[in-house]
C-alpha cells in the first residue's frame, strides 16, 4: 500500500510584511501627490513608447501636404519666393479644384518688391502723376495679386502667430515692431458661441500681442487662425492648442479653421468652468481637451499618411488632377534650411506643416486621442488595488507565487491601458500603477527575504548544533524527509572511544572533567566535518561518524581513514601543547559496507542514523585497538576501497563478537610523511606473506628481529607467540577470536 504524501506546510501570513507595504502604498501616493511632475514627465516617454505600438492609424484621405521643399527653391529660386508667386499657386490649386487652401505660413510684412513699388509710387506722386497714371504704371502689386487670388478661390485660409501664450496673462511685455496688441479687422476666427460658468477659471492659455498676415492678405482670406503649437516640457509635440484668449476674443486654431472652411463654416462652441474649459465642439463633433483646451494628436502612422507634393510641381500642373480635387491643401516649409520642424513622438524630426495636417485630420475624421478625469482618478484606483494585491501576495505567498500573481496584475493591467488606448482612444496613465506595483513586490519581497532569511539562518545555527550542515541542507530543502523510515546506502563507518576513560572518570572531578571532553570533542568532531562526515553520535567519550550519506562522496573509506590519522594529528598537537592530554589516547575502527541511513526512533523524536552489519563491525574494530594497542583499525573491504597511500599492515583475519564470518583487518599508521615507518610495516607484510606461504620458521625469525628492534609493538609480539605456540603444525593464516568488544 503506498504511503500517503506528506501535506505541504501552510505558508504563514506576514502581517508584518503585509502593514509595511501598507506603508510603502502610503508613501507612493503622496510622493505622487508631491512629485506629481515628475511622474507626468515619465508618463509622457511611456505614452511616446506606447503609441508606436498601437496599429497603424490611416488618415482620411482628404488632406494633401504642397510642400515649400528644397525640390521647389530648386525650382523656382532663392526664398522667400514673391508673393505674386503664391497667387499663382492659388491660382493654381483652383485649377485643381481644391476644396480649402491653408497657409501654415505668416504673412506679416509686406512683400519686398510691394516696399520697393511703393518708394516709386511715392517719387512719381511728387512728380504729380495720379493714382491711376501710376498704377496704369507699375501693374498691380505683389501682395494685391495674392489677394487677388485668395478671394477669387474663396476658401483660403491664412495664419497668424502670437507673441506668447501662456498663463502669465497679467505679465506686460515690451513691444516688438509688427505685434499688435489690439485685433485688427476682419477679427481672426473665433469661438462664435461661448458659455461661461460664474466661476469660470481664468487660467487659460492667453496673449498679449499677435503678429497678423498684412491687411490686404488679412481682408481677402477667408479665414484666419494661429498656427502656434507648444511644445511639452520635454521639447517634443504632443497635443495642440484648440483656443487662446486675445484681447476678449477667443481666437481658433489654423488646423480647426480650415477643417470648418470644409465643413461650410459652422460656428465653432467653447465652453469654460470652474476648472477650466469643459467643452470644445466642432460643427456636430465634441473635441476632448484638457483644462487647458490642448488636444492629443493621433499621429497617422502607415505609409504616406499625407501626400507631399513640391509646389513648383503643383505650380506647373504636373500633379493628376484627381490628387487634390476636393482636398484641403496644406502649404507650408519642409526645407530642411528653412527650420521649421519639430520632434513628436513618432518622428524627432517633423514638419511643423505635418502636424498641422494630423490636428486637422483628427478633426474630420473624429479619432481623438483623450485624457479624462475619469481615467486619471482609474490610473490612481488601479495603483491603490495592484499594490494592495502585491502587499497580500507577498505577505501570504512565496516568492515565486507572489511574483507570478504581481506579473498578472502588472501585464493585465498594461494591455488593459493599451487595449483602451487602440479602441476608443483613452489615456489612462500607466507609469504610476506599474510603478507602484514593480516597487511594491521589489521592496516588499526583498524585506522578506531579508527577515526570513534571518530567521532561518538564527534557526539553522540553532539546529547545527543538534544536526551536521549536511542533514540540515537536506532537511530544509526536502522537508518531507523529516518522517521516520530510512534508504539503503553505501557507508564508511568511524567508531572512535578514549582508552581508559572509565577509570580516568573515577579519578578526577567533572568540572575539570567536562572540560578535557569538550575540547576534545571540539577537535574531533572538527576533523570528521571538515572532512565530509556525518557525527552520529556523540556516546560520553565516544563517537560514531559516518561517510557516503545524506550526500554521496566517491570514496567514503579514504575520507573516513583520512579522517582518523588526522584525528591522530590533532590529539599529538594536543598533548604537545595542553599536559592534561599527555597520557589520554585513542582507539579508532572503521568499516564499509551497505547500512540503512535515515531518520530512527519514535514519532515525537527521532535522530538521523545509520543501522547495518557494518555499523556493528566499525564498533568492534574500535574495541580490537586495546588488544593490538594500535591506534586506527580498519576492515579489509574499506582498506581496500580506499586504495592505495596508506603506510598500514595486515593484522590478519578476526571474528568479532556478534559475527560468525571472519575478516581481515588492516592497522593504518599513516601516509608516510607523518611520522610512519614504511620500511618497518613492509617488513612485517613480508613476514606474514612468508607465514602464508608456508615458510613459518623465516617468518618468525624475522617478526623476532622486528621486536628486537621495537620492543613495545605489541602485533609483532602477539604474531611471534602465535606462530611459536605450536612450532610443528603452524598456521596458514593468524586468526584472532573475540568474545567481548
Amino acid at each position: 500500500m503506498a504511503s500517503a504524501k506528506p501535506k505541504r506546510k501552510r505558508r504563514r501570513f506576514s502581517w508584518r510584511t503585509f502593514a509595511g507595504g501598507i506603508a510603502l502604498l502610503a508613501a507612493m501616493l503622496f510622493a505622487h501627490s508631491q512629485f506629481e511632475g515628475m511622474f507626468e514627465r515619465a508618463e509622457l516617454i511611456a505614452y511616446d513608447l506606447r503609441i508606436k505600438r498601437l496599429p497603424p492609424s490611416p488618415s482620411t484621405g482628404q488632406i494633401v501636404i504642397a510642400a515649400i521643399d528644397d525640390k521647389s527653391i530648386s525650382d523656382l529660386g532663392q526664398w522667400p519666393w514673391p508673393r505674386s508667386r503664391f497667387g499663382q499657386f492659388v491660382d493654381a490649386l483652383r485649377d485643381y479644384k481644391a476644396a480649402v487652401i491653408a497657409f501654415d505660413v505668416v504673412f506679416s510684412e509686406p512683400d519686398h518688391g510691394d516696399v520697393e513699388r511703393a518708394e516709386i509710387t511715392q517719387r512719381l506722386h511728387g512728380a504729380g502723376l495720379s493714382d491711376q497714371a501710376i498704377s496704369a504704371s507699375l501693374g498691380a502689386g505683389n501682395d494685391d495679386t495674392f489677394a487677388a487670388a485668395i478671394k477669387k478661390q474663396g476658401a483660403t485660409v491664412l495664419s497668424y502667430a502670437f507673441r506668447s501664450h501662456d498663463f502669465r496673462a497679467g505679465t506686460k511685455q515690451p513691444k516688438i515692431a509688427g505685434f499688435l496688441d489690439k485685433i485688427r479687422p476682419p477679427p481672426p476666427m473665433g469661438y462664435g458661441i461661448v458659455r461661461q460658468t460664474d466661476d469660470a477659471a481664468q487660467i487659460l492659455y492667453a496673449a498679449q500681442s499677435y503678429l497678423p498676415p498684412v491687411d490686404v492678405l488679412n481682408a481677402a482670406a477667408h479665414s484666419t487662425g494661429f498656427a502656434d503649437i507648444d511644445a511639452d516640457a520635454d521639447g517634443t509635440i504632443r497635443a495642440a492648442m484648440t483656443v487662446v484668449k486675445f484681447n476678449d476674443r477667443f481666437c481658433a486654431p489654423m488646423f480647426m479653421a480650415a477643417a470648418d472652411a470644409l465643413a461650410g463654416d459652422a460656428p465653432l462652441a467653447l465652453a469654460i468652468g470652474p476648472t477650466g474649459i469643459t467643452n470644445v465642439s466642432f460643427p456636430g463633433l465634441p473635441i476632448p481637451v484638457d483644462d487647458l483646451g490642448r488636444m492629443l494628436l493621433n499621429f497617422r502612422t502607415g505609409p504616406d499618411p499625407f501626400p507631399y507634393y513640391s509646389l513648383s510641381d503643383v505650380l506647373n500642373h504636373r500633379i493628376p488632377a484627381d490628387q487634390l480635387a476636393g482636398k484641403i491643401v496644406l502649404i507650408g516649409a519642409t526645407a530642411h534650411g528653412l527650420g521649421d520642424r519639430a520632434g513628436t513622438p513618432i518622428n524627432p524630426d517633423m514638419p511643423r506643416v505635418e502636424i498641422q495636417a494630423t490636428a486637422i485630420d483628427n478633426v474630420i475624421k473624429g479619432d481623438f486621442f483623450r485624457r479624462t478625469t475619469e481615467a486619471e482618478g482609474l490610473a490612481r484606483l488601479a495603483a491603490l488595488a495592484i499594490g494592495a494585491v502585491t502587499a497580500i501576495a507577498v505577505a501570504w505567498l512565496s516568492a515565486a507565487v507572489s511574483a507570478i500573481v504581481s506579473g498578472i496584475l502588472l501585464v493585465g493591467y498594461y494591455l488593459y491601458a493599451q487595449q483602451r488606448l487602440a479602441t476608443d482612444g483613452t489615456v489612462i496613465g500607466v507609469v504610476f500603477p506599474l510603478a507602484t506595483g514593480m516597487l511594491m513586490y521589489m521592496m516588499l519581497a526583498g524585506y522578506r527575504y531579508i527577515t526570513e532569511g534571518r530567521e532561518r539562518q538564527r534557526q539553522r545555527s540553532i539546529m547545527e548544533h543538534y544536526l551536521h550542515p549536511d542533514v540540515l541542507a537536506s532537511v530544509l530543502e526536502s522537508p518531507e524527509g523529516l518522517r521516520l523510515g530510512g534508504e539503503r546506502r553505501h557507508l564508511a563507518i568511524l567508531f572512535s572511544d578514549i582508552v581508559g576513560f572509565t577509570s580516568r572518570a573515577e579519578k578526577s572531578e567533572p568540572e575539570a572533567l567536562v572540560t578535557l571532553l569538550n575540547t576534545y570533542m571540539t577537535e574531533m568532531i572538527d576533523v570528521i566535518l571538515k572532512s565530509g562526515g556525518v557525527v552520529d553520535k556523540l556516546m560520553g567519550d565516544g563517537i560514531m561518524a559516518f561517510w557516503g550519506a545524506p550526500n554521496a562522496i566517491d570514496n567514503p573509506s579514504r575520507s573516513a581513514i583520512n579522517a582518523a590519522l588526522e584525528m591522530i594529528q590533532r590529539l599529538r598537537k594536543l598533548q604537545a601543547g595542553d599536559p592534561r592530554f599527555a597520557d589520554l589516547d585513542i582507539g579508532i575502527g572503521i568499516a564499509s559496507g551497505e547500512a540503512i541511513v535515515g531518520n530512527f526512533g519514535g514519532k515525537g523524536h527521532f535522530d538521523y542514523s545509520a543501522i547495518g552489519d557494518s555499523v556493528n563491525l566499525a564498533s568492534r574494530l574500535e574495541g580490537l585497538t586495546r588488544h593490538f594497542k594500535v591506534h586506527v583499525i580498519v576492515s579489509g573491504d574499506a582498506f581496500a576501497e580506499a586504495g592505495d597511500g596508506f603506510v598500514a599492515r595486515e593484522l590478519g583475519l578476526a571474528r568479532v563478537k556478534g559475527k560468525a564470518n571472519i575478516v581481515p583487518i588492516v592497522e593504518v599508521a599513516g601516509h608516510g610523511n607523518d611520522g610512519a615507518d614504511p620500511a618497518f610495516y613492509q617488513r612485517f607484510a613480508d613476514a606474514l606473506k612468508m607465514v602464508r606461504g608456508g615458510n613459518a620458521p623465516a617468518a618468525l625469525d624475522e617478526l623476532r628481529r622486528l621486536g628486537v628492534e621495537r620492543p613495545k609493538d605489541a602485533p609483532v609480539r602477539i604474531f611471534v607467540e602465535k606462530l611459536a605456540a605450536d612450532p610443528v603444525h603452524p598456521p596458514k593464516d593468524i586468526v584472532f577470536e573475540f568474545d567481548s568488544k
